[in-house]
Order: structure tokens, then sequence, then C-alpha cells
């Protein structure tokens, strides 16, 4: 759902500073969290861990907190959550480094990552210029059968794409680091279509719900 909040016109201008943003907020942690730890006594590689642990940005509650706010859909509401998700790609090379100083560290153990950021690119890019054309040219095709119902015909067959790209998505994505990159690409996909955040919320707020009860409890 995060994913689908995400403005393409607006990314483009903050895209430099929100990297930028992003930098800063993975080597600060990173470097402070290595040198405290560091500095009571235990192991660089200790300390690597700790600020390694300390790195990570938290997508969703940027998003929550921007979106109570109202302020999502304003500059530096995309340029934050444009930063917390290139801070997180940036974490899982630490990751992958952190697991490598044990070992022998070589191409391939950046190969996955870099696959995965090279096919989030692709999809990123398919979401602003693929997808849309290809919902509008599906829902020309197929007639509707239920235009004056809540849900229409449009719209079960909006959130079965939707639906099937988050699966295929997070698991190529899992396969290159996280399917959390895969989630957040899925839902940029249909960002583009106005109608798409509605189907998507009207269908899963009551597993949501439940959800978030169970993850709190």
């Amino acid at each position: 759902e995060s994913g689908m909040h995400f403005d393409f016109q607006r990314a483009r201008a903050v895209g430099l500073p929100a990297c930028a943003v992003a930098l800063v907020g993975t080597v600060l942690p990173l470097a402070s969290g290595t040198l405290v730890v560091m500095g009571f006594g235990f192991t660089f590689f200790e300390g690597f861990a700790a600020g390694t642990a300390l790195a990570p940005t938290s997508v969703g509650i940027a998003l929550r907190l921007l979106h109570e706010a109202k302020s999502l859909n304003s500059y530096f509401g995309q340029a934050i959550i444009t930063a917390a998700f290139v801070d997180d790609i940036l974490s899982l090379i630490l990751y992958n480094v952190l697991f490598s100083l044990s070992g022998d560290m070589s191409f391939m153990t950046f190969l996955p990552l870099i696959l995965g950021v090279i096919f989030m690119m692709l999809a990123a890019a398919a979401g602003a210029r693929l997808w849309p054309r290809v919902i509008e040219y599906g829902f020309s095709k197929i007639r509707e059968r239920k235009p004056d119902a809540k849900l229409t015909t449009h719209h079960e067959l909006l959130f079965g794409l939707m639906l099937v790209v988050l699966l295929l998505y997070a698991q190529l994505t899992y396969l290159c680091g996280t399917h959390l990159w895969g989630c957040f690409i899925a839902g940029m996909s249909f960002a583009m279509w106005k109608e798409a955040h509605h189907v998507w919320v009207r269908q899963t707020k009551r597993i949501t719900c439940w959800m978030i009860r169970i993850f709190f409890a």
C-alpha cells in the first residue's frame, strides 16, 4: 500500500536530495553505532553489527506519520518516503557486507543485490509507463458487467492483478535480498491508476485490521 502513494512527478524533483538524506541516514548510525560499541571494549566486527542494525529506516512508520499529518503528497513528504526506501536498499547492502566479513567476500556476494536493484529500476519504470497502458487496454477489452455495484467487474480484475503482481514481485526480490522491495515496487506499479488505492484498501481493510492486532498483541 505504501508504494501506491509514490508520486513519480515529485520523485523526479526530490530524487537527488532524497538520496543524499538516505546516504547520511545510513552512514551516521553505522559510524556512531560502531564507535560507541567499540568504546565499550567490543571488537570492530561487533560494533559494525550494531551500527548495521541501527541503519535501516521504517518506510511504514514514516508513511503512517506523514499520512496522519496530511503531508504525504507534499514535497518534503515524498522526499522522506524516497529517502527511507533508498536507505533500506543501502542497509541491505550493509547486511551483505556484515555477513561476508566472517568469510570470503567476492562479486557473487553482491550479485543478488545488484540484480535486485536492476529489477526495481525496471519495475519502477514499468509502473510509470507500462502498467497504466496495460490496465487501460485490458479494461477496454473486458465488458463491465456490474457498473452500478460497489465492487465492479473492473475493480475485481484490478484487485486480482494487484495481488498477482504483489506475490510475483515479492518472491523475485526475496531471492535478491528482501520481499519488502517487491511489495513496495508492486504498489508503485499501480500508483498512476487513481482507483487502485481505493480498491486495494476496500478489499484488504478487514484483513489489515486483524493483522495489526496480531502484530501488536
